[in-house]
C-alpha cells in the first residue's frame, strides 16, 4: 500500500518510466536505478516494487528471486530495467527525439506542509544531477518530483529563472496517474 500523503522516490522514478513507455516517448528499454534502501531495510519494506509494477501490468520472470530485474508489459515493446547501480541517474531513457533523457528523482509530500521541504528536495536533485558521473553534453537533463500543488508552483517558477534556463535542466512533476509535466518544450 502506498502512503497517501507522500510519494517515495522509487515511485516517482517508476511512474516516469511507465509514462515515457506508455505514451511512446521512449525508444527501447528505460533504465531505472533504485537504491535497495528505498525498497527494503532489514525486514521493513519501504516500497513494494514488485507489487507496484505488477499492479501496473509490468512483470518479470525473475521477480521471485530479486526485485532488480527487467520488467515487461505485453502491451509494449520497451521494458523497464530496474537496477541499483549509481552514477548515471535514477532514470535513463532514449527518446523518440534522438536525445537521451537523464533524470534524478526525489520523493516528496503530496499535500502542502508548513516545513516547505519541497525547496531543499528540488535543490538536492539539481545538485545530484550536475555532479553525475556519466553524462554526455547532448543529454536532456531533468529532475523529477511528485506532482503536488507546491511542487507544481515551484517547478513553474524555477523553470523561468535565467540560470535554470541556461543550464537546460528541466523540472518534471509526476502524478499518481502517471501524468508528467515539464517536458512540453521537447515534445513530451
Amino acid at each position: 500500500m502506498l502512503p497517501e500523503d507522500k510519494m517515495p522516490e522509487a515511485e516517482v522514478t517508476l511512474r516516469l518510466a511507465i509514462s515515457l513507455i506508455e505514451n511512446g516517448h521512449a525508444v527501447g528499454d528505460v533504465q531505472t536505478a533504485i537504491d535497495g534502501a528505498q525498497v527494503k531495510t532489514g525486514n521493513t519494506i519501504h516500497f513494494p516494487i514488485v507489487e507496484f509494477l505488477n499492479a501496473h501490468g509490468w512483470e518479470s520472470p525473475t521477480q521471485l528471486v530479486r526485485w532488480q530485474a527487467k520488467y515487461s508489459n505485453i502491451k509494449y515493446v520497451a521494458s523497464i530495467i530496474v537496477h541499483s547501480s549509481s552514477g548515471e541517474g535514477d532514470l535513463v531513457a532514449d527518446l523518440q527525439s534522438g536525445q537521451k533523457l537523464r533524470v534524478e528523482s526525489k520523493k516528496g509530500p503530496l499535500n502542502r506542509s508548513k516545513s516547505s521541504q519541497e525547496y531543499p528536495l528540488i535543490r538536492e536533485a539539481i545538485g545530484q544531477l550536475v555532479t553525475i558521473e556519466h553524462a554526455e553534453p547532448s543529454d536532456l537533463l531533468a529532475v523529477a518530483v511528485p506532482k503536488s500543488e507546491k511542487f507544481d508552483a515551484l517547478a513553474e517558477q524555477w523553470r523561468k529563472r535565467p540560470l535554470m534556463k541556461s543550464t537546460g535542466i528541466h523540472i518534471i512533476t509526476v502524478g499518481r496517474d502517471n501524468s508528467i509535466s515539464g517536458l512540453s518544450d521537447v515534445g513530451i
